[in-house]
C-alpha cells in the first residue's frame, strides 16, 4: 500500500522474507546441503562457542567501562556499559570497527586481554565444526563416484501348483502290510528259477572235483 507516492515501512519490512526462497537451492546444491549437515552436526560445540563468547563479552564490557573511568579522561567513549557491550563484541570476534576505542592504559589493557580471549575462545571448537565438515564432503564425493545401479524389471513368478497331500489313514488294520513297502520291495526268485541254478552248479562242482 502506498500514500502519495511513500511507500509503507512495515510492507516492506515484511516483503523482505521472500529473500528465504533461496535456501530452497540447497535441493539442488550439494555444497550447501554438507553445510546444513556440519551445523547439525556440531550443534553443541557451536552452543558452547556461543556461551563462552556471550561471559566474554558482558566480563570484557563491564571491566573496560570502569577501567576507562580509572584516569581522568576528557574524550572517554564508554559512556556505558552496553556501549561497552558493542565494543566487546566487535573486539572479541577480531572486526575491530574502530568506532569506540579505549584511551587510557588500563583500558588498552583490558582491550588486549578482550583480543586474546576471542581469538582463543573461537579457535578452540574450530578444529571439531571442519572434521565434521571433512567427514561429509568426504562421504559426498565417495557417494558421486558409485555408478549408477539400473533397476531391474523382475521377471513375473507363475502360480505354483498345489501339491497333492497324502492324508494318513488312522483307521488301516496293522496287519495288513504298508502298499509302498509292497511296491519298493523285489519279487523273491520263484522255484523254477532256483532248480535251474542249482543244476548249472553242479556240472561246475563236478569238475572242481577232478581237477583236485
Amino acid at each position: 500500500m502506498e500514500k502519495l507516492g511513500e511507500p509503507v515501512g512495515l510492507w516492506e519490512a515484511f516483503s523482505i522474507i521472500r529473500i528465504m526462497r533461496l535456501f530452497k537451492l540447497t535441493r539442488h546444491s550439494p555444497g550447501l546441503r554438507i553445510l546444513i549437515h556440519t551445523f547439525k552436526a556440531s550443534a553443541k560445540e557451536l552452543t558452547l562457542l556461543v556461551f563462552f563468547l556471550v561471559l566474554g563479552i558482558v566480563f570484557f564490557a563491564s571491566l573496560a567501562y570502569y577501567a576507562e573511568k580509572l584516569m581522568d579522561n576528557p574524550e572517554n567513549q564508554f559512556k556505558s556499559i552496553p556501549l561497552g557491550l558493542w565494543w566487546a563484541i566487535v573486539t572479541m570476534t577480531t572486526v575491530g570497527y574502530g568506532d569506540i576505542v579505549p584511551k587510557t592504559y588500563p583500558g588498552m589493557f583490558v582491550g588486549a586481554l578482550c583480543a586474546l580471549a576471542g581469538v582463543l575462545t573461537i579457535a578452540l571448537p574450530v578444529p571439531v565444526i571442519v572434521s565434521n565438515f571433512s567427514m561429509f564432503y568426504s562421504h559426498t564425493q565417495a557417494r558421486s563416484k558409485l555408478p549408477k545401479k539400473r533397476r531391474r524389471v523382475l521377471p513375473v513368478e507363475q502360480p505354483r501348483r498345489k501339491r497333492d497331500i497324502v492324508v494318513p489313514n488312522n483307521n488301516r488294520n496293522p496287519n495288513m502290510p504298508d502298499k509302498t513297502l509292497l511296491q519298493s520291495s523285489k519279487p523273491l526268485p520263484s522255484t523254477k528259477n532256483s532248480k535251474t541254478i542249482n543244476q548249472n552248479l553242479q556240472p561246475r562242482a563236478a569238475t572242481a572235483d577232478a581237477l583236485r
